[in-house]
Order: C-alpha cells, then structure tokens, then sequence
C-alpha cells in the first residue's frame, strides 16, 4: 500500500488532528497575548507609581520662588546647587533615562524651550561634558511643535502628574510631567522623568514567549491526549463502520444479486452513539435489501413509461411525412417567443415558405410524387438555414425560426435556399417533383412595428405571398 493510499484511509484521524493543533497554536497565542499585555499593563501601573514618588519626591524638596529667580537671574543659587546634587542623586539610584526641569516658552520652534536643570549621573558628568544642560540655555528645535504643547498644557495650578508618550532621538520615551509653583501658586516650570520603553517592551517579549511556550507545552500533551481518545474511540470505529460498507459495495459492484446486499457487523461495542450508528447502518442495510427488488421492477416499468412518452411527445409535435416540426409544434414554440418578448428579449426572425405547383404535382403525377416534392423542400430548408426550428404548418407551407446571431443571416440564408431551387428548376433532366419551386419570405422582429409574434408571422407571410406574386408575373412574362 503506498502512501497516499494510507493517507486516504483514514482522513477522520488526521483532520482530527489538524484541528487539535490548531486549537493549540490558538490556545498558546491567545495566552500569549493577553499574558503580555496584562504583563504592560502591568508594567505600566508600576511605572506610574514609581514615577509619581519620584517626582513628588523631588517637587516637595524644590523652592519654586528660588528657583523662578535663578530663572531670571541665570545665577545659580545655593537651593538650585543642592537640588541639583539631589536629582543627581536620584537619577544615580533610580531607573529613569532623564529627570529634568524646563520651562515651556512656546509651541513654535526654535528655542521655544529653556532649560532649567537636567540631572547626570558621575558616568554621564565625565563622558558627555560638552552636551550637559545648564540653566538658561534654550534648546533649538529639539521640541517639536506636538511634543511642545504637551508640557505647555502642563503650565497649569494642577499638581497631578500626568503621562505621554514622546518619540525622540533618544528612542521610544515615556515622559511623565508635573508642574513646579511659586508661593502664589503659580507654575513656573515643569519637572519631568523619562523611562525608555525599550526595557518595558524587551520584558514584554519574553513574557510573551515564555507564556506561549509554556502554553504550547500544555497544549501538545492535551492534542496528544485527545488525538489518542478521538482515534480509539470515534476513528477507528467509523472506519470499521467505513471497512464493512465498502466490503458490502464491493460484493454488489456490477452484480444485480440481492442476496450479495448484506452488511457485515464490524463488531463495534462502545455502548455509545457509534454503536448505535453501527446498528442503525446494519438495519438500513436490511430494509433497503427489502426495497431493491421493488425499486428494480419499478425502476424498469418507469424507463418503459418514459420510453412511450418520449415516442408520443415526438408523434405529438412532429410532421409523420417530413419529420419537420408540425403546426403544435409551432404554436408551443412561438409561446414562448411570446414570453421572452415579455421579458424583454426578443431578437428572432421568421421565414415562410409555400411550394408552387404542389397541386398540379398531386393531379398529374399523383400524391406519392407530391409527398416527394414536399420532402425535397424540406431537405432544401435544413440545409440552407441551419440552426434554424423548421416546421410545417400546412399540406404546402413552412415557417422557420432562427435565433440570435443565426437570425441575422436570414436573408444570405433565403438567397441561398432561392439560388439552389432554382438550379433544381433550370436541371430538366430531373422528374418535376425533383425541380422544387417555392415563394418564400421573411421579417425580422422590431419592438417599434411588432407588438406580438402573430405581426411577425404576418409580416413574413405578407412578404411570402409578395414573391409569389413576383414569381406568377416572370412566369407570365417568360410565356
């Protein structure tokens, strides 16, 4: 048995196991996800607070009316040397990017922030010398507009400290900022502390792919379990169910022996729904074993009643002589010219058709001649309109039905049917039941003059009795 054969024999299992393994890949990205963003969450509320007692901490040791002369002077004073010794401090034992004071001049840049006190670690004082921060200095276009009117909507008389996130140079920042008051209570500057998002969002990743790892782990020993489970006790069952079916098939293929349609108990005793389905396909089996021999006879006597309307509809709507369709025929197929008119299609032409001399054929020659000289017209009809419902209406008339793009070629196709009668005429050699003569006409259906499929018939008479006329007169003028 080759691979695929192996494969196909048990599909049951194998999708099992496919949707198994997706429901586990969901599971562990699912907890994964919502593990780290409970883990931001998190992260963040800490942030928060850690941030909040940081700032509190520092605003209750700053002198805001000191420090607002210090502003104006640019002379550092003895209260902004020891605050800056503290936020140094600070910033040395505590895990913030930077933690600083400016003051917010406007939202346009250049200079439109002025630098207060920033605060550096021992590291930073000895290898960033010529890029520290001083009081009064101005800070260029290092604030754009947006990041600007965050901490110029924090000069206000609220001391809680709110949070923004301020994509820099530096990297992904998370600013927290609070304003500083004078002894009016007036804001004077905003103190503010950084944290770089890239530690946040590093944790987050881990705790991501641990919780998905430690969720795959758990969900490949439930798939491994239900896998296990799904296999013993639902596909290994249906497939016996599956085994003694085909078995029974294969005994019936091309054998009308009911004595072959027997169902072999595939010993299924799972005292649940698979062995009731067992039993249920075991019974359906045996009465159906009942009905085939009816259903056989049935089926026989259907075909033959089939066969006898199938011969009575052609007898009913066929010309005996001809084989053309004859004037039933006609009628069924011009009502339902007449709904698609209603319907709004309509794109068809009719073409009558009316022997000449069909009497004097029957008088002097005698009537089997005439059916003679009827059938060469038809035979001349089926070959000229192809495509084309040919039917006979009367003992000497015809009328054709063409469709579509068929219809369109009616009038090379009447040329044609007059060009091949009369080389018949001109041929005095063959008897003149061979030499067929015919008028004939045609309208093609326009909405603007045809309300229903009785104008068009008209019309194509009209124009068949025309060349008739026509005919008469060159046989008149020819004597």
């Amino acid at each position: 048995m080759n691979d695929t054969t192996a494969r196909r024999r048990n599909p049951l299992s194998r999708v099992m196991t496919i949707y198994c393994v997706l429901f586990a890949t969901f599971f562990a990205l699912s907890t994964g996800l919502v593990s780290s963003y409970l883990y931001e969450q998190d992260m963040m509320a800490r942030y928060h607070a850690y941030t909040r007692d940081l700032l509190n901490y520092t605003a209750a040791a700053i002198d805001g009316d000191d420090l607002e002369r210090c502003m104006e002077t640019g002379v550092k004073s003895e209260k902004y040397h020891r605050l800056q010794e503290l936020t140094n401090a600070l910033k040395e034992t505590h895990d913030v990017e930077f933690l600083y004071i400016i003051k917010p001049i406007s939202d346009t840049p250049p200079d439109n922030m002025m630098d207060v006190l920033a605060a550096y670690t021992q590291t930073e004082k000895e290898t960033e010398l010529d890029e520290l921060t001083d009081l009064g200095k101005f800070t260029g276009d290092a604030y754009p507009p947006k990041v600007a009117r965050e901490y110029l909507a924090r000069m206000d008389r609220n001391p809680e400290i709110t949070f923004f996130p301020n994509d820099t140079e530096f990297g992904d920042i998370y600013t927290a900022i609070r304003p500083i008051f004078d002894s009016q209570g007036r804001p004077i500057a905003v103190l503010c502390a950084d944290v770089l998002m890239d530690d946040i969002n590093t944790g987050r990743r881990r705790f991501f792919l641990a919780s998905i790892a430690l969720a795959l782990l758990l969900a490949v020993l439930l798939v491994a379990a239900m896998s296990y489970w799904l296999r013993r006790r639902v596909a290994r069952p249906i497939e016996r169910i599956k085994n003694s079916a085909e078995a029974m098939a294969a005994k019936c293929h091309n054998s009308s022996a009911l004595t072959l349609f027997a169902f072999e108990d595939p010993g299924i005793r799972t005292n649940d729904e698979l062995e009731d389905l067992s039993r249920a396909v075991a019974t359906m089996c045996n009465e159906i074993k009942g009905y085939a021999d009816k259903l056989i006879r049935a089926n026989q006597q259907v075909g033959e009643l089939q066969e006898s309307f199938v011969k009575m509809d052609y007898l009913a709507y066929r010309d005996v002589l001809t084989g053309a369709g004859n004037k039933a025929a006609y009628e069924r197929s011009a009502a339902r010219l007449t709904l698609e008119l209603q319907r709004g299609k309509g794109d068809f032409t009719l073409v009558m058709a009316d022997l000449n001399y069909l009497k004097r054929i029957n008088d002097n020659y005698g009537h089997d001649c005439g059916n003679k000289y009827i059938i060469g017209l038809h035979k001349i009809l089926k070959q000229c309109f192809p495509g084309g419902e040919i039917f006979r209406i009367g003992g000497d008339e015809f009328v054709i039905i063409l469709k579509g793009a068929v219809s369109l070629q009616a009038g090379k196709m009447l040329k044609k049917a007059k060009k091949n009668m009369a080389r018949l005429g001109e041929d005095k050699s063959l008897p003149p039941w061979e030499q067929i003569s015919c008028a004939m006409g045609l309208c093609h259906y326009d909405p603007e003059r045809h309300k229903k499929v009785v104008d068009v018939f008209n019309e194509a008479d009209s124009c068949m009795y025309q060349d008739k006329k026509r005919m008469r007169a060159e046989r008149e003028d020819a004597r």
